[in-house]
């Protein structure tokens, strides 16, 4: 089993695709080893064998599996028509965060705005949950008090760290209008505007992120990405997800 993982693993980090022998050599494997676990792993749709060039890539079985870890209740195919008009509405990329352990956020899907300059993230990649604009929003969400507030932001490293009673105050208006903002301070040059979905428990599992590059956004644009938000997070709420409604939405 540990040996199948590694070859797994060799193969997802793969630029590309590569033949037994190299497979073998990269992996310290005896050859025949690594040809019966990637024969195996070709047949169950986890690699796929190219018979002309005799290399082996990683395969669709392998990629649609990834992609369920990332978001094992599917929630964002069940929401993704409401983003996906969001996006053609306000013209901004969207990110669709999942919380998946105490700290930690992941990438679980992404919507790119149709504008022709804009920003691309990578599904997949993984941030500190109290970081950015939906960082701000989990920490009203959760409930987090000054002192919890002050420990977990003393652990972030920000590209531009904002004040620590700035950051205060942002959680607290997260509260109050439903969406929080980050202007430059995750990412240099770039304004995002976050709120929370509540998974069918009542629990805040999931965070939306409007992403803008910051030349192309004045502050009325701003509240009204953040009021669309808002309203977007009430109609999932009510018609998806089934859960309560919390204090700021």
């Amino acid at each position: 089993m540990a040996q199948t993982i590694a070859v797994l693993r060799f193969l997802a980090n793969m630029s590309v695709p590569l033949g037994v022998n190299a497979i073998s050599r990269g992996l310290d494997l005896p050859t025949s080893s690594c040809f019966r676990i990637l024969k195996q792993l070709a047949e169950e749709g986890y690699a796929q064998f190219d018979r002309d060039t005799k290399c082996y890539s990683l395969g669709s079985a392998a990629v649609m599996l990834a992609r369920r870890a990332l978001d094992p209740a599917n929630t964002f195919a069940l929401i993704q028509p409401r983003l996906t008009r969001f996006v053609a509405e306000t013209q901004t990329s969207l990110c669709f965060w999942r919380r998946i352990d105490r700290n930690r956020l992941v990438l679980a899907g992404f919507i790119e705005s149709p504008h022709p300059l804009r920003i691309h993230m990578s599904v997949g990649q993984r941030i500190p949950l109290f970081i950015g604009a939906v960082g701000r929003a989990f920490a009203g969400e959760l409930g987090l008090s000054e002192k919890d507030i002050q420990r977990e932001f003393s652990q972030l490293r920000w590209q531009d760290s904002p004040d620590l009673e700035d950051y205060r105050h942002q959680v607290s208006e997260y509260l109050r209008v439903g969406y929080a903002i980050d202007l430059g301070n995750f990412a240099p040059g770039v304004t995002t505007v976050a709120t929370i979905l509540k998974d069918a428990l009542g629990e805040p599992s999931f965070g939306l992120s409007a992403v803008h590059l910051s030349n192309q956004i004045d502050s009325q644009k701003v509240e009204a990405i953040g009021m669309a938000l808002a309203r977007l997070k009430q109609d999932i709420h009510r018609h998806l997800l089934g859960c309560e409604q919390g204090a700021a939405g």
